[in-house]
Order: structure tokens, then sequence, then C-alpha cells
């Protein structure tokens, strides 16, 4: 069982903090204190041999707080996501794999001074979160800001995750699991850590600079080194850190490997269990960055399916376009 965030919902996230940055510098810190309702959507095309799929998303959030304060400022913030994206594929990838799937997020960040409270939901599945157990994964977590200092945060906690887990023979729906969240921000480098039944990296090199590097990682399952889900960005930032627009604007290059699984309630595997279907792509893409749009293209030189764990061949490669944005209301 993996309690994970998708590529797109961090994104968001990471998207969110931008719009902070650019409506601080346009319209002052006391902008900060209001309350902003959030619509992000987007649309994906990809292309795998002869399988077109057709990926749009849309969601709704809400954001109260500072996402830019310092971590030793940090008095309080409420950060709520929920996002569906399901998939539609021109022809069945694989047998009894149907041609709609379905992904479900939702995300509610809540900050009071020191204390942190995590809920997270993910159901990836042909009918999420009715079809049990097997078809999501959710978390409820509280911690404790352990080490405060401007430039460093570890935040230590505990969570109880909902789902179905495989613990030696057994098969349990809940398990307590440890909460961590380590961040440092400086000038030269900033990066975050979180743990929640998974590791979650992502950092930046120069990120004060309009040449930076990026990096986002993390890993659901440990069979090998493909598992390893990650995205690699050289970015030039189109105006300078001391600009009024700051990281309004960018171009990048980069490397990306992204799997996506999902439970197929209507094809039980012999122990009666929702089988799983997964698919895996890595690519080169460019992107055009504009803090509240995101342009996206790339050449998939490598795909794969797995069907309950197995390797059900690859798909051919192609390509891909994606449109990924953010609607702010209320503080613009």
């Amino acid at each position: 069982m993996r309690v994970k965030l998708k590529s797109f919902l961090m994104r968001i996230i990471f998207t969110i903090f931008l719009c902070a940055v650019f409506s601080a510098n346009i319209f002052g810190q006391e902008q900060e204190t209001q309350p902003i309702v959030l619509i992000p959507f987007g649309y994906d095309f990809i292309r795998l041999g002869s399988q077109s799929i057709h990926n749009p998303a849309i969601g709704v959030g809400f954001l109260l707080g500072d996402m830019d304060a310092p971590f030793t400022e940090v008095e309080g913030r409420i950060l709520a996501l929920a996002l569906w994206r399901p998939l539609f594929f021109s022809q069945r990838p694989h047998a009894g794999v149907p041609t709609a799937l379905h992904n479900v997020e939702a995300l509610v960040d809540w900050r009071i001074e020191r204390h942190q409270l995590l809920l997270i939901l993910n159901s990836t599945a042909d009918r999420p979160l009715a079809g049990g157990l097997s078809t999501f994964q959710a978390g409820a977590g509280w911690g404790y800001e352990v080490i405060r200092q401007r430039h460093i945060s570890l935040i230590l906690g505990a969570a109880l995750a909902v789902g179905e887990f495989d613990v030696g023979d057994a098969t349990l729906p809940v398990l307590p699991v440890p909460l961590i969240r380590f961040a440092v921000d400086t000038q030269w480098f900033n990066a975050s850590f979180d743990f929640l039944t998974g590791p979650n990296l992502d950092f930046t090199i120069a990120p004060e600079k309009r040449i930076r590097f990026t990096a986002d990682m993390r890993m659901d399952h440990y069979r090998s080194i493909i598992d390893v889900i990650c995205e690699f960005t050289l970015w030039y930032r189109l105006f300078p850190s001391e600009h009024r627009l700051g990281d309004f604007a960018g171009i990048g290059i980069g490397f990306k490997n992204d799997a996506e699984d999902f439970a197929i309630t209507g094809n039980q595997t012999i122990e009666n269990r929702a089988s799983v279907f997964e698919i895996q792509r890595a690519s080169l893409f460019a992107v055009i960055d504009l803090s509240l749009l995101r342009l996206e293209g790339g050449w998939i030189f490598n795909s794969r399916y797995t069907f309950n764990g197995q390797n059900a061949g690859s798909p051919g490669r192609g390509f891909y376009l994606s449109v990924q944005g953010i609607i702010p209301i209320g503080r613009f």
C-alpha cells in the first residue's frame, strides 16, 4: 500500500506557491491573509503506438495563509485540494481492463504554529472508492515541528493509513505509519522530504537564479530502479528574482519517468482480490511555465504495461502534449 500524491497534484501545490509569491510581489504582503479558491484544470493527450489516451483533469481547492513565509514565521495555514483525473483509452490496454479508468486525489494540509495535520486520499481504479478498500489509500496524521529554524524545519509525528495492507500473511485494513516532513530553504538550495508510507523528495539547485535545476522523486514500489518515479528539469526563468514579476515565467527541458497503477475490480484474482494494472512511461520533454498555466510536450521513448505484477508488453513509443493550469478566485 502506498499513500502518494501524483505528479499533477504536486505540480498544483508548486503552482500555488508561485501564485503566493507573485501575489505578494504585485499586491503586497497583506494580500497573503485573504482566502483564495483554486480551480485546477488540465488535459493530457498521450499517443503510444496505435493507442491514444485522453487524460482531462478538474478540481477545486482552498488556501488560507502564507505559502512563502520563513519557517520561523509560520503561524497558520490551510491548504485543501481535491482532483479528479480520468483516463480514456482508445482501445483496451489489456484483457480485462476497461477503456475508462479514474484517479481521485484529495489533500488537506493544515498548519497551526508547530502543529501539522495532514489528510490524504488517493483512489486509482475502474470504480474509485466504491470498489472497496483495494481501490483507495488514505492517511490521517499529526506531527510536531521539533526543529524550527529560519532555514530548516523538521516535523515528526504519526499517522493511521486505511487501505489494503499486506503484512506477512495477513491483510490489514488499518496500519500505523510514521509521519516525517523535513525542509531546507537557502539561497543556493532548497529541498523537502516527506514520508507517509513512502518517500517523496523534491529539491531545487540555485532557486533564486534564472538558470536552475529542479528534481521531484518518489517510490511507490520497491521492485527495481524503474520504480523510481522522477522528474528532472533544467530551467531558465524569464525574469530575475529582483523583478516585480519574480518567478512568473520560465522555459525548461527535462526527463521524467512516470507510472500509474489502477485497481481493476471487474477482474478478480484467484485470491478474490482486485487485479492491478499499471502503465509506465519514460520521456524527454520541453515545458513553458507561466505560473498559472503550464504547456508541456515530450517524446516517450519507453513504455510498458504490467498486470498483477507481470510484464504485459509495451504499447510502443510515442509522444504527449499537456496543458495544466489553475484559476485563483479571491486574491487577484
